[in-house]
């Protein structure tokens, strides 16, 4: 009777456990600040449908009577030229004096600054250096030029940040729905807060504040680098490579040199960072990158005690999957791409750049004859000839388009964010409403370019409804990539 008593107590703890467990996994919002929910500020009653080209220098915008619900941040480049722009070779940063404004749930006006400091920025970004409105690449540091660590807006404490200036997404929203999608879901995904910006008393436009992807306690938490050792944790960014003699920061890893990766894309060492990393450091890092690729790239690929699955983190791998799928996001696994490993633990991959999602990209995605994304990207290509993989991918699909990744979610989510930049939108068009003009188009085909901010929203939802759409309508598909007549070939 002892016995059974004890057994059945312990049925009930696994069983309470579990469940404890599931909600805990699946609860929204869990961890994430969504600023547009968070704020006690709406414009329900906001009327955008007037925005269009004619909006652009429609009224005067200075800094002596302007205020937001928005943050807003103002720079003072001391008559300096920032640097980065149409000339990438510009890679040096210039000191600036920073003023932030952000007074909770009142109005911000630029006679009541909350925060002053010194900063380092230069211009950032691939093909968005060369727009008109550029991102800003941003350092917090003291008079010295030393790091000088904040909770900018709220943003995890640290002097590494990234002034995001949509320009292409007309939406202004794309990378803010982005990063806080998947934010739900993944171990990690960058931080975002909305704010507008001045520079030099100019009005710049809507920005969004993001958190760089690095090393840290509240971003990517791997254990940090001994210096007597020749182990470590490591971040790396698959990339473009544009820079020259700086062979040490790059792996010539085992996909690379059997040229299955994207000719041009590499694998950047982002940490250990450049003050630490050594040769001996680089080598270990190939060499446990190439022997996982190796792996992964072998007859034993799938196998459960030798394969992949030793070495990545599944649930990681197939998450970023199905968001890169749904979202179009034709870059991730060629460039944006970042992988991260703790020195005891396993691969695992963290979202980027994520301004072109949905479509917005200069050559449009979205065409009758739909596609996969991801089947023949390096690493992803193998991994989806796994059927355990693959169906993993479909089943954890059907459960996100059941929440996050509903229509009805997503377009509430817009709405509702919309609703909340409110005046900030028709701001950010007095300055750049031009962009709606087919001379200042920047897709290849100018009948993609939205005239109007109701157009560029009605574009985003269309984008998401055809493509999930197609996805429901196809995910089951994805089982010809691991059929046995498409892998007979690794599965000797």
């Amino acid at each position: 009777m002892k016995n059974k008593i004890i057994v059945i107590c312990t049925v009930i703890t696994i069983l309470c456990f579990s469940f404890l467990l599931y909600f805990s996994e699946n609860d929204l919002y869990k961890n994430r600040y969504h600023e547009h929910l968070e704020k006690s500020t709406s414009n329900v009653e906001y009327n955008y449908l007037g925005i269009n080209e004619t909006t652009y220098k429609s009224k005067d915008i200075i800094i002596d009577n302007f205020s937001s619900h928005l943050p807003v941040i103002s720079f003072d480049t001391r008559n300096q030229k920032i640097l980065g722009g149409d000339d990438r070779t510009e890679k040096d940063y210039i000191q600036v004096s920073m003023n932030v404004y952000d007074n909770k749930d009142e109005l911000n006006t630029l006679s009541d600054k909350t925060y002053s400091t010194e900063a380092l920025i230069r211009y950032r970004g691939n093909s968005s250096r060369f727009f008109e409105k550029k991102g800003l690449r941003l350092k917090l540091v003291n008079k010295k030029g030393e790091d000088n660590p904040y909770k900018l807006l709220g943003l995890s404490k640290d002097s590494d940040f990234v002034l995001h200036g949509p320009y292409l997404d007309k939406t202004l929203i794309r990378n803010y729905l982005g990063y806080n999608i998947t934010g739900e879901v993944m171990e990690y995904s960058p931080n975002v807060r909305f704010c507008e910006v001045f520079v030099n008393g100019e009005y710049q436009g809507v920005y969004l504040l993001v958190e760089t992807i690095k090393v840290s306690k509240d971003r990517i938490n791997i254990s940090k680098l001994n210096k007597n050792s020749k182990v470590t944790s490591y971040l790396l960014e698959i990339t473009s490579r544009r820079t020259v003699g700086d062979d040490i920061f790059y792996l010539d890893n085992f996909t690379k040199y059997t040229k299955r990766i994207k000719e041009n894309s590499e694998y950047n060492i982002k940490y250990p960072s450049s003050k630490k990393i050594t040769p001996e450091l680089n080598e270990y890092i190939n060499n446990d990158l190439s022997n996982i690729e190796k792996i992964l790239y072998s007859y034993d690929y799938n196998d459960e005690n030798l394969g992949y699955m030793k070495y990545i983190d599944v649930d990681s791998f197939v998450n970023y999957v199905v968001f890169n799928e749904f979202f179009l996001n034709y870059d991730a696994g060629n460039n944006s791409t970042y992988l991260y490993k703790d020195k005891t633990g396993k691969l695992k991959l963290a979202f980027w750049d994520l301004n072109n999602i949905f479509d917005n990209y200069f050559v449009g995605m979205l065409t009758e004859s739909q596609e996969f994304m991801m089947k023949d990207k390096s690493w992803f290509q193998m991994l989806l000839k796994d059927e355990y993989f693959t169906n993993r991918v479909i089943s954890r699909y059907k459960e996100l388009r059941q929440t996050v990744l509903s229509e009805e979610y997503l377009y509430n989510y817009i709405d509702d964010t919309v609703d909340y930049l409110g005046p900030a939108i028709e701001r950010n068009f007095v300055r750049w409403g031009d962009t709606f003009t087919d001379e200042k188009n920047k897709y290849t085909d100018v009948e993609r370019n939205a005239h109007s901010y109701k157009e560029a929203i009605d574009d985003l939802k269309s984008a998401i409804h055809e493509r999930g759409e197609w996805l429901d309508n196809s995910i089951e598909s994805l089982r010809q990539f691991s059929h046995q007549s498409k892998v007979k070939e690794y599965n000797p």
